[in-house]
């Protein structure tokens, strides 16, 4: 059953009994100590429930704003109070922990998935993520509080014990507590037949404890070693398949519908839940959409929108877009620099005679040049001249994105190597660098996409549309599309900063340059980029050259590192 339909049962919904409410009003006392003890980090009250036909105990209702929500329904019976308020602190303590220690927010959520898929079933991938991030809390939860961490965790051994069979999964967990904290807690000889795979999961979580750059590479590995285990305790099925006896049936992140043992949602939760701050944050949607961008930098597309999609950092429709603005963002940058004048600086003191203004007057050079005071002859003031301008960077003008999509700018974005890419790819990463450079000043922007014909984005300030035109690859013939150019130069508020990325395969060569020079007179700033030339050659542009800009470029690292100076020119 997934959470949603368990969430809309009548169990939640019931009127609480007074037994009920005073355990409510406990774990109230507990999750207050908790979020003193993490200095009351920006966290919501959960919200109270019975629910028993919810076995998790912890977790986020995406049905009601992602709202933390703890259910109370399957707590251990204890004899007082103070048993329960230590419970429930304990496992507050290990929840919040995930929004505050790890993974913390969509980003390294992200990012440890992606490494725990190089070695199981992306929709596994949170199973491993999460069992590798308890293993991290429970050990820092251990150093600070020994004896309340193991009081609850041999609480919860027998409470799941002496409701029947455990799952060798949960076993695992159990024994690994036992391993990282080096303590023979249970005594239970039956948990020793899973000592191999608990020592080595243990002993990648020790290493270099401290090093939280460490911790992808530990998931990749820890995901290795879980494999075998993750596939013989979770099985996934149909979405219309009746779940099988002690498993509860739900939906992953990445999609498939997956069989969990009973036990094992009791002990950790749902092990497919991915838990970071983010989706409880209100509003953070330009927060996210800028992690999903930084986790999109130097990896591979094929590895880049489960991960991100999964971790809920990745909100735009178009993956592929949000990739290319992570691998251009800040890549370019445009300076257009006009000289101001400066005022003026005293130089060298000379004469203060009489008849010069009085604030002229320069006492402490007079006194230093003679303790006699004699107007005309040891008087002092200082002689001013203009200082040198300086530099100020004045607004780009709207932008005009002329991007060649022909057969010869080959394009395979799913290379899992730069090289392979092909030239469309460093076009792309030029155009999305210009774009968001512009969009970012608060410019307009047009895009013309062409081969055989020209596929055109209007002047518009929505950086969304302009991306869905760049990536319409075509794949034909090369004809640069001179008369949108102007027809979009005609319709620019102002005049307009032309960028045309290309080959040297242009068709229409003879009418462009004429076109190109027309438009460079009549005030427009046009500035090539030639993807895999080493230089230009002048004697085919000739006089063209003197007012226009063009790059050669060999490949995406030389325009990466390129700061376009030269278009300053244009200004003075």
């Amino acid at each position: 059953m997934s959470l949603s339909k368990r969430k809309k049962t009548k169990g939640s919904k019931k009127e609480l009994t007074i037994k009920q409410k005073r355990i409510v009003d406990l774990a109230k006392i507990a999750w207050a100590e908790t979020l003193k003890e993490f200095y009351y980090p920006p966290l919501n009250e959960p919200t109270y429930l019975f629910d028993y036909t919810h076995l998790e105990g912890f977790y986020i209702d995406p049905e009601n704003q992602w709202e933390i929500t703890m259910n109370l329904a399957n707590t251990p019976l204890f004899n007082d109070d103070q048993e329960y308020i230590d419970y429930f602190h304990s496992i507050s303590l290990h929840e919040v922990s995930h929004y505050q220690i790890i993974p913390y927010d969509g980003l390294t959520n992200a990012k440890l998935l992606r490494a725990a898929i190089e070695n199981v079933n992306p929709n596994y991938a949170p199973i491993v993520v999460n069992v590798f991030a308890d293993l991290i809390i429970d050990y820092l939860l251990y150093k600070k509080y020994p004896n309340l961490i193991t009081w609850e965790v041999k609480v919860t051994y027998e409470h799941i014990k002496n409701k029947g069979r455990m799952s060798d999964f949960t076993k695992f967990l159990f024994r690994s507590y036992e391993k990282i904290w080096n303590l023979n807690l249970l005594n239970d000889d039956s948990l020793k037949s899973i000592d191999p795979l608990a020592e080595r999961v243990s002993k990648v979580i020790l290493k270099d404890f401290e090093d939280e750059s460490t911790w992808e590479k530990k998931v990749s590995t820890v995901a290795r070693h879980l494999n075998n285990l993750i596939q013989d305790s979770f099985t996934m099925v149909g979405k219309n398949v009746v779940r099988e006896k002690g498993k509860e049936k739900i939906k992953s992140p990445g999609g498939a519908f997956i069989e969990v043992p009973n036990d094992v949602l009791e002990v950790m939760g749902n092990p497919l839940e991915n838990k970071n701050s983010d989706k409880l944050k209100e509003s953070n949607e330009d927060e996210r959409r800028q992690k999903a961008e930084e986790f999109a930098k130097n990896i591979p597309y094929s590895e880049f929108g489960g991960p991100a999609r999964q971790a809920g950092i990745l909100l735009d429709g178009i993956p592929l877009a949000t990739w290319y603005r992570g691998l251009a963002k800040n890549l370019i940058e445009i300076r257009i620099l006009e000289e101001q004048p400066s005022g003026q600086l005293p130089v060298y003191p000379e004469v203060w005679r009489i008849g010069d203004r009085i604030e002229d007057l320069d006492i402490v050079q007079t006194l230093l040049n003679s303790p006699v005071i004699i107007p005309n002859l040891t008087t002092r003031k200082w002689a001013y001249e203009k200082g040198p301008g300086h530099l100020t960077e004045k607004q780009i003008p709207d932008l005009l994105l002329v991007l060649d999509s022909s057969g010869s700018m080959k394009w395979n974005y799913t290379s899992r190597i730069e090289r392979g890419r092909g030239p469309y790819h460093v076009a792309l990463v030029a155009a999305f660098a210009a774009l968001h450079y512009a969009a970012n000043k608060g410019v307009k922007f047009s895009v013309i996409n062409f081969s055989n014909k020209a596929d055109v984005c209007q002047w518009t300030a929505d950086f969304k549309k302009a991306e869905r035109v760049l990536l319409r690859y075509q794949g034909g013939g090369t004809v640069l599309p001179i008369d949108e150019i102007v027809q979009q130069c005609d319709k620019a508020e102002r005049k307009a900063l032309i960028f045309i990325i290309t080959d040297f395969g242009i068709y229409n060569w003879s009418k462009s340059k004429k076109i190109m020079l027309d438009l460079a007179q009549r005030g427009h700033k046009i500035v090539g980029f030639f993807i895999g030339a080493s230089k230009i050659p002048k004697d085919k542009f000739k006089t063209l050259l003197d007012k226009v800009t063009f790059y050669g470029i060999r490949d995406a690292k030389d325009l990466i590192d390129l700061v376009i100076t030269e278009v300053k020119k244009y200004y003075l």
